[in-house]
């Protein structure tokens, strides 16, 4: 119940620190629900899935370059089992990073420092077994094209503890060394078809979004199949569930 409050509290206040310049959008805003497409669809599986994220600014155009932007970002990704007895949260994905926007002739590139975290201490085998977080160096450059095209590809490297061992293997076999993302938008709609590579076995993450702007906010649809969303559900020998969902978006989507 907690958690639910400070979660409403954050969504309210959120608006209002954009208004202020206080903060500024980041990541896409949004709020979804949905159903896995496999296995049983009830309650226990049907989901509410959000996201929020912002940024501090923390510096602009450094050393007289326009464009060249240090700020501090943070977003979530919640996924709450909203439609089970007591509605507890499956997991959440806390993401706070430091990024440098370096702007190029027609594209641009952002490089930085990012942490990943659901913030479950690890308890050993008699309590919570699903400790799980990353450090990771990153560059991310995306090429806009004719037409509302754009070409992205993020790069990075890092480390990350799965339960109490320090390991590259959330890396190569959960979250992936690089995502590579096609991207469309116009007037109204906007797409982004989004994957990235796993490896031992072979396998990847893969997303698909679509959303049609209503004012300031957007109709926004979602599919997902990976590890990326719910670090819980990054276990050995254990494939994750596809989910499609849909709901609101705030501001763009790329």
């Amino acid at each position: 119940m907690k958690k639910s409050l400070l979660i409403a509290l954050a969504c309210l206040l959120i608006p209002l620190a954009l208004n202020a310049q206080i903060i500024e959008a980041f990541q896409p805003l949004y709020y979804t629900t949905g159903i896995p497409l496999s296995g049983p669809v009830d309650k226990s599986t049907a989901d509410v899935k959000f996201q929020f994220s912002l940024a501090i600014p923390v510096a602009h155009n450094m050393g007289g370059h326009e464009g060249l932007n240090l700020k501090f970002g943070y977003t979530q990704i919640s996924i709450w089992d909203f439609y089970d007895e007591s509605s507890p949260f499956k997991d959440n994905l806390f993401i706070p990073g430091i990024y440098l926007d370096i702007p190029l002739s027609k594209n641009s590139l952002c490089v930085g420092l990012e942490h990943r975290s659901n913030g479950r201490p690890y308890r050993g085998t008699a309590g919570d077994v699903f400790s799980r977080s990353t450090n990771a160096l990153f560059g991310e450059y995306t090429a806009f094209l004719p037409h509302g095209f754009a070409l992205k590809a993020n790069l990075r490297w890092g480390i990350g503890w799965y339960d109490e061992e320090l390991t590259q293997e959330i890396f190569y076999r959960f979250q992936g060394y690089a995502t590579f993302s096609a991207c469309w938008k116009n007037e109204h709609w906007a797409a982004q078809l989004s994957a990235t590579p796993l490896f031992a076995p072979f396998d990847a993450n893969i997303s698909a979004e679509l959303s049609y702007k209503l004012g300031r906010a957007s109709i926004f649809g979602q599919y997902h199949y990976g590890y990326d969303e719910a670090f819980c559900d990054c276990i050995r020998g254990v494939k994750p569930l596809p989910y499609i969902r849909i709901g609101v978006l705030f501001g763009e989507l790329f």
